[in-house]
């Protein structure tokens, strides 16, 4: 894994470990400047948004991981390519790819934007037979 040591290569790999562990602690990464968007989705702003959208999304999760395989550092920004496991309240096991990109402002995060396709978790949180269209 190609890895950078600067202090926003180790926060990117805070931020994500949070997110695995932590949901109090990922979201002190954030501002009420922040801004967040997963996949095609609209972009959030402000930590109790970003809380509020989190929140749902991950309302039929059980357990997240992030498995970090390739970061990436420019300036205050940090490209990280990562397999995503997520373990759903049914016990279903999902593994996407995803890359995740963080700018950084000081200790927070000023944007974290993540390129994903997450429609294998939102059929799955779906009660059987229900349709995502």
């Amino acid at each position: 894994m190609p890895t950078q040591d600067s202090s926003n290569s180790v926060r990117a790999l805070e931020v994500l470990r949070a997110g695995d562990t932590d949901a109090a602690r990922f979201l002190q990464f954030f501002t009420d400047d922040s801004v967040f968007q997963m996949g095609n989705n609209d972009a959030i702003v402000g930590r109790s948004a970003i809380a509020k959208w989190v929140g749902g999304y991950l309302g039929t999760v059980l357990g997240v991981r992030h498995r970090v395989v390739e970061i990436w550092e420019r300036d205050d920004t940090i490209a990280v390519r990562v397999e995503v496991t997520y373990t759903m309240g049914n016990g279903e096991v999902i593994i996407l790819p995803a890359m995740t990109r963080m700018r950084f402002f000081g200790e927070h995060l000023a944007e974290y934007h993540i390129y994903m396709d997450p429609s294998p978790v939102v059929a799955a949180a779906l009660p059987a037979g229900a349709s995502s269209t």
